[in-house]
């Protein structure tokens, strides 16, 4: 701590409108480790070594020890007198790290959750938004260790939190060997005018679908931009807590996806796993929503009509998350890696009733695929620069949250698999599992990576209202080509 303190400096990082546009999410993983060792005597992951590697990181990313402070802008403000020190906690679990792992990693098996925070970013005990948290488990007898480690994406995005793991792993690798050799340089930046400086300097007109998005004006946007981040995120909680979710995780093979692949037709344009297995998710949810729509009493048309005015009837949205780096030339030139918000939604508009016969026609699930392939092959710089014009308004994100909050009939998709979460190396290999926690968001999937021991698939994440989960379970395409893990 006394190296830590020492190293520091005050600053402020100005944040922007792509940090907030995703503010209302946090990024959560649980990564688990196991003893290697036959002597489960012998030191593993030793507590002081750990911690000491940790804070050894954050003198990298100083911006995880600053305040969340709103006032007009947003800022980050980083006082070495008064820090906003993250949340670092142990726990001992009462089970072996075998037992988890014969369970396939499974929530249930864990008498001590390893996650500390719900999927919004709220305020800590002390009342502030912490940004960063971390949650050492260890199994019994020194058997392994669960990892969970939180970051908002205030502060940053799925790279930056990968980046941060990645460093961690690497300074406690080198602590681990006695620093006998030089730790490896690592630069960084999070100075937001990099991303600004990127943009381009013709912007065309924003798209049809992008403006539905973005300009679309609320009354619950205004109060939302009103609140605090501390009082938002209380709220948004508790809201999020009215739509009872559940939480499962599903492994699909690439052959699943390449017989797919083979049957559908997309304008003569090859079709990528992400277009695929986005458009499988998207019509195993949009189907449920189609039979919960013909099951009288489980959507009342005045809930609709409330909770879903921004789409039309029978209109399903889906809206896939999109790192902008590589699409921004001065940005994919820079030698330091840039760490703050570069995620965008591309929204895909559909209709329920095409997704939901996606299942069971070729033709709907080929066109449902050429939208999404369309979204993807539309994100340039040009269409960067055009979101960057508008979503840098002071109320944007809040508007375009409200209506994620409003619209039912929408899922969010986000694929995880480029984050290098495996490649977290301790000292003592790569993970064994890397995972979400139980529920996450109402209304959303991930695709996350499998250990590279087993590359020849994906594991999809979804945490949703229960009774489309429960259709998602009957759902007889998604379990012909996937298979329950937990």
């Amino acid at each position: 701590m006394e190296s830590f303190m020492k190293n520091i400096q005050s600053q402020t990082y100005v944040l922007n409108g792509w940090d907030f546009i995703c503010s209302f999410s946090n990024i959560p993983f649980t990564f688990f480790y196991k003893n290697p060792n036959n002597d489960r005597s012998a030191p593993f992951m030793p507590s002081d070594q750990l911690h000491k590697s940790f804070l050894r990181t954050l003198q990298d990313f100083p911006i995880l020890a600053g305040h969340l402070v709103v006032d007009g802008r947003g800022y980050i403000v980083v006082d070495k007198n008064n820090l906003n020190m993250p949340e670092y906690i142990e726990s001992q679990s009462p089970i072996n790290y075998e037992f988890v792992e014969a369970a396939r990693f499974n929530w249930d098996a864990l008498p001590i959750q390893p996650s500390t925070v719900p999927a919004i970013p709220s305020k800590n005990a002390d009342g502030k938004i912490k940004l960063i948290n971390v949650h050492v488990v260890r199994f019994r007898n020194n058997s392994g260790i669960a990892l969970f480690v939180n970051m908002p994406h205030y502060v940053v995005d799925g790279i930056g939190y990968s980046a941060f793991m990645k460093r961690w792993a690497e300074v406690n690798k080198w602590m681990q060997g006695n620093c006998t050799a030089q730790l490896p340089h690592r630069e960084y930046t999070f100075d937001r005018a990099v991303l600004e400086s990127a943009m381009p300097e013709i912007i065309p007109p924003l798209s049809n679908s992008c403006s539905r998005i973005y300009k679309t004006k609320t009354l619950l946007g205004y109060f939302l931009s009103w609140l605090s981040p501390e009082t938002r995120g209380s709220l948004l909680v508790e809201g999020n807590k009215l739509f009872s979710a559940s939480g499962h995780v599903f492994y699909v093979t690439k052959n699943a996806i390449d017989k797919i692949r083979q049957q559908v037709t997309c304008d003569g344009q090859r079709l990528s796993d992400n277009d695929i297995l986005t458009t499988m998710i998207s019509h195993t949810v949009a189907k449920g929503f189609y039979d919960a729509q013909n099951n009288a009493g489980i959507i009342k048309s005045t809930t609709r009509s409330l909770m879903s005015s921004f789409l039309a009837p029978g209109e399903f949205l889906s809206l896939m998350t999109m790192d902008i780096r590589p699409r921004l030339k001065k940005l994919s030139q820079q030698t330091t890696q840039y760490l703050g918000g570069c995620i965008t939604g591309l929204p895909i508009f559909n209709t329920i009733n095409r997704l939901a016969q996606a299942g069971s026609s070729t033709a709907a699930f080929g066109s449902s695929c050429s939208l999404v392939r369309k979204a993807v092959n539309d994100l340039d710089e040009k269409y960067v620069g055009a979101v960057d014009s508008v979503i840098r308004g002071s109320n944007c994100y809040a508007h375009s949250l409200a209506l994620a909050v409003t619209t039912r009939e929408k899922l969010i998709v986000t694929n995880q698999t480029r984050f290098g979460l495996y490649d977290c190396d301790f000292g003592i290999g790569a993970p064994k599992w890397v995972g979400p926690m139980p529920t996450f968001l109402t209304n959303y999937s991930s695709i996350l990576p499998t250990n590279p021991l087993d590359n020849q698939g994906y594991y999809v994440y979804m945490s949703l209202e229960k009774y489309l989960m429960e259709s998602v379970l009957q759902n007889e395409f998604w379990s012909t080509h996937t298979s329950f893990v937990f």
